[in-house]
């Protein structure tokens, strides 16, 4: 129903902002006609009950989205951050330091020598015919 009912809205939006000028714009729906906050951005479906029009809020449409925009605009501005203190580095700043690049080296030592060490245990294996 929410789905529905945003993309009538999006369809419609521009035949409903031309006919309207004020702060709300209606567009015709099947179970009466969704009101558009131009202001807040709050979504209302509205009907006529018992001889007067009653207006409610489309379920997931103003808090929801309203946390939605509050969540992109947070994370937005935590990447802008990150972005603006990676280009504040000085040039190098990213390369590793020397104490870094021993680690890397050690490891690479130990995994090395404990692959050629399997190959020479399958090759022993081999020659001998446990294999």
């Amino acid at each position: 129903m929410r789905a529905l009912a945003l993309s009538l809205l999006i369809a419609a939006a521009p035949c409903a902002a031309q006919e309207t000028a004020g702060r709300y714009a209606f567009v015709p729906v099947e179970a009466g006609a969704l009101r558009l906050d131009t202001v807040s951005g709050a979504v209302s479906l509205c009907k006529v009950e018992a001889g007067a029009t009653v207006c409610a809020a489309v379920p997931g449409t103003s808090a929801q989205g309203e946390a939605e925009v509050s969540a992109l605009a947070a994370r937005t501005a935590r990447l802008e951050g990150r972005i603006a203190a990676l280009e504040a580095r000085p040039p190098g700043a990213a390369l590793a330091d020397d104490e870094s690049i021993d680690r890397v080296m050690v490891l690479a030592d130990r995994m090395m020598r404990r692959f050629f060490g399997l190959v020479r245990e399958m090759k022993h294996d081999m020659d001998s015919g446990e294999l």
